[in-house]
């Protein structure tokens, strides 16, 4: 779990008093329930929902970084099926957005945000994940 987006070692140290060791133990979770079993101020249901969407999406869209995925969620991305409807332009308006707060700033750790071209590769590759699970 300390490979997901937004969980580094000493956050992943929490979650393993709670038994969450991987990121499919992490998705399992009730967000909720492990707020309250994890007993620390700063991590919230609404975090740990954040950091489920985020590991989900990283794990199911091809070429999404962990970083890519905190700014989806950021922009209020919560799903493979938002991003595969999203606008190009209005999404990167909004991952502009929340790039330019502290908890952007932190996601991206001193890169650029990602441009138009990129932001559309994102939604082209959630709509072939969607269509490839409609085929199915």
């Amino acid at each position: 779990v300390v490979d997901a987006p937004s969980i580094g070692p000493k956050t992943a140290g929490r979650l393993s008093v709670i038994g969450v060791k991987t990121v499919a133990d992490l998705l399992a979770l009730t967000p909720e329930e492990a707020a309250q079993r994890i007993k620390t101020s700063h991590i919230n249901a609404r975090i740990i929902r954040d950091w489920q969407v985020q590991a989900l999406l990283a794990c199911t869209v091809p070429d999404l970084s962990g970083t890519a995925a905190q700014l989806l969620v950021g922009a209020g991305i919560d799903s493979v099926e938002d991003l595969a409807e999203a606008d190009a332009d209005f999404l990167r308006d909004g991952i502009m957005m929340f790039a330019a707060s502290s908890d952007g700033e932190r996601a991206l750790r001193g890169q650029e945000p990602p441009d138009h071209d990129r932001v559309s590769a994102w939604i082209a590759s959630a709509r072939d994940v969607q269509a490839g699970r409609n085929a199915a």
